[in-house]
């Protein structure tokens, strides 16, 4: 029997059934294709051991004119910059209170859980505190009492911490006399809740796998934290750009806040309608908005612009309204002949859900519609229009620039902007959007990897809480893949020469494409074809050699490197699947002696090896029709 090849079309295929996709890819994990042939991802490797507090939302990176490099991080509660492999908290601190004297109470005996006394403190359980002035008592030393604590309990001006250490005595007081207490920001939510907002689909209706309905008569964001009413602990998401050398942060809904490089790592962001003086230099807001959904830096007259912000003289916010600061001055909103400073209120939907910068404007997404942002020059500084309407984007970070094309998610569909705005055809929309949990659809975040020309969606599955998910499109081959990893945001390589993530599980910080494992453990990934057939199924089909075709690339030696080729068959339509070989590949293996009968085939390649990276070629096989049933 001659042998022929066995070629696959290249991407995973998920919009037909199995057997129609025959010739094709149709599951997998942890594969990628390029040039038409699939292969093993990268791996990666932390970047810091220390683990970030809260869930991390949104990464952003940028270097100084003193060509120091930074990322700034925005997570469910603290607010960080990556600076030489440490992080820095520049946390925005929302009040510091002195103790009384002997604040701290012991509980019973051996426990960790101590009581602060700390009248009007407003807190919240999840909250965080800095405590410096304090004395060691108990078993306390004083640098265990000064330091970082999250809140477990409130009851008043009691408020619960737990201790590294358990407590010696009983109802011990302690701590001295000049306990300062420093109050971060209210932390925000990790999850969306339940039942708030319009924007889960279908309006009214049920949300597939959230088990819960929406109405109209919500919130108009289903994801924002309520600006009027901060005890609304809405998912916290953050915005982050730089001014210059200096980095702006913004929680959706919520302040905005300015971090100035000048004060060095060890100052805290500032709310940007606080004065502060830097070096001498006194910085006085001038009508800076209070509240907004998103903040931008415009990219070539650098004016900082606000999205869904309050207007000059208000403190509610206007959800369709674009302001922006005079430029080249962060502080100054107050529009005049004399400045650039303005604002433009768009229409013909609710809420702005997101914005973006490209090479020649800035995008806005709105829940009905899209939008460009041009800078025109005096006296209008910005003009706006329309361009496309009845579409919209499924969350804040759901869109991602590649350079030369704008791709992003919408509820339902993927679109492509290139001047024009254009369905993205894609390949397992059914798969991802029959699985997945729309209450937490603000939680998606677009990451691009120029170096392989992909664009990843982490994505919440229906019975997941969390990005448990991804999708990937390559936009240089049109291709398509799926698999499963929990990532909750994403930055292309540019400070590192490896793309760098967030995970929520373990709260790392993680290089990707770095290795073969995950973070010092083995990668498993696997790709299967869609079921063969001859003749439509009426011969069986007889399969008796098999000659694989595999190049290794991994970190490990290459005679430890091997993927497993599972050869599966099927005697009909609905049928199960059978194992009917299984053949170890490695760099030396040649032709291998297999045989088996069946009316449907289908081949599985899989690796769970430390060190293991391998790319599939094209195998032979003498596979052919062999009677009739």
């Amino acid at each position: 029997m001659p042998l022929t090849k066995l070629e696959f079309r290249p991407g995973i295929i998920r919009e037909t059934t199995e057997y129609s996709n025959s010739g094709g890819w149709y599951d997998g994990d942890k594969v990628r294709f390029r040039q038409g042939f699939p292969e093993k991802i990268g791996g990666w490797l932390r970047v810091v051991q220390q683990a970030l507090e809260g869930v991390c939302r949104y990464l952003h990176q940028w270097s100084t004119v003193e060509s120091d490099r930074y990322v700034g991080l925005g997570t469910s509660s603290h607010l960080y910059i990556l600076w030489s492999e440490n992080f820095y908290d520049i946390t925005p601190v929302r009040a510091t209170v002195a103790a009384p004297a002997n604040p701290f109470t012991t509980g019973i005996a051996g426990s960790t859980t101590i009581t602060l006394n700390v009248p009007s403190n407003d807190a919240r359980i999840g909250d965080f505190l800095n405590i410096t002035g304090a004395t060691a008592f108990d078993a306390f030393t004083a640098a265990q009492l000064n330091t970082q604590f999250v809140i477990t309990a409130v009851n008043g001006a009691q408020l619960s911490i737990t201790m590294p250490v358990p407590v010696n005595a009983t109802n011990a007081t302690g701590g001295g006399s000049a306990v300062q207490v420093s109050f971060l920001i209210q932390s925000g939510a990790d999850d969306a809740a339940v039942g708030e907002g319009w924007g889960v689909p279908p309006w009214g209706g049920s949300a597939p796998g959230a088990g819960m309905s929406s109405g109209w008569g919500q919130p108009f964001d289903p994801m924002q934290l309520n600006p009027v009413d901060p005890t609304v602990n809405q998912l916290r998401l953050w915005d982050l750009d730089n001014f210059g050398d200096d980095l702006v942060a913004n929680i959706r809904g919520g302040a905005v806040y300015y971090w100035h490089q000048a004060l060095g790592l060890g100052a805290r962001a500032v709310p940007l309608n606080q004065t502060i003086v830097v070096n001498g230099v006194t910085f006085t807001p001038k009508d800076v908005p209070i509240v907004a959904s998103q903040i931008i830096v415009s990219p070539n007259d650098r004016h900082l612009i606000a999205f869904g912000c309050n207007d000059v003289g208000q403190t509610a916010p206007n959800l369709m309204l674009v302001r922006w600061s005079d430029a080249e001055d962060a502080y100054t909103w107050t529009p005049l002949r004399t400045n650039s400073a303005g604002g433009q209120p768009l229409s013909g939907a609710s809420f702005i859900i997101c914005a973006m910068r490209t090479t020649a404007n800035i995008l806005i997404w709105t829940d009905l519609g899209m939008w460009t942002m041009t800078y025109i020059g005096m006296p209008y500084v910005f003009g706006f229009q329309p361009i496309a309407e009845g579409l919209s984007i499924i969350g804040p970070n759901a869109c991602i620039n590649t350079g030369s094309i704008v791709l992003w998610m919408d509820r339902g569909i993927f679109y492509a902007y290139t001047g024009q705005v254009q369905e993205l055809p894609c390949a397992v929309k059914d798969y991802v959007f029959n699985d997945f949990n729309f209450l937490q659809g603000y939680k998606v975040y677009a990451g691009h990897n120029h170096s392989f020309s992909e664009v990843f969606w982490f994505y919440p599955s229906a019975n997941s809480l969390e990005n448990d998910r991804y999708v990937i499109y390559n936009y240089g081959e049109q291709t398509w893949s799926i698999g499963q990893l929990e990532r909750t945001s994403w930055l292309d390589m540019g400070r590192a020469y490896y793309p760098i993530a967030t995970d929520r599980a373990n709260g790392f910080l993680y290089y990707h494409n770095y290795g073969d494992d995950a973070d010092g453990q083995p990668l498993p990934a696997w790709i299967e074809s869609a079921d063969i057939d001859a003749n439509g199924g009426d011969h069986y089909l007889f399969m008796s050699r098999l000659i694989p075709d595999v190049v290794f690339r991994g970190t490990a030696a290459e005679q430890d490197q091997s993927v497993g080729i599972t050869i599966l068959t099927r005697s009909g339509p609905g049928k199960p699947k059978q194992t009917a070989a299984n053949v170890t590949v490695n760099s030396h293996t040649g032709l291998q002696t297999v045989r088996l009968r069946d009316r449907q085939i289908s081949f599985r390649i899989s690796s769970d090896g430390p060190g293991v990276g391998w790319r599939l070629g094209t195998m032979r096989t003498d596979l052919q029709p062999d009677g009739q049933k």
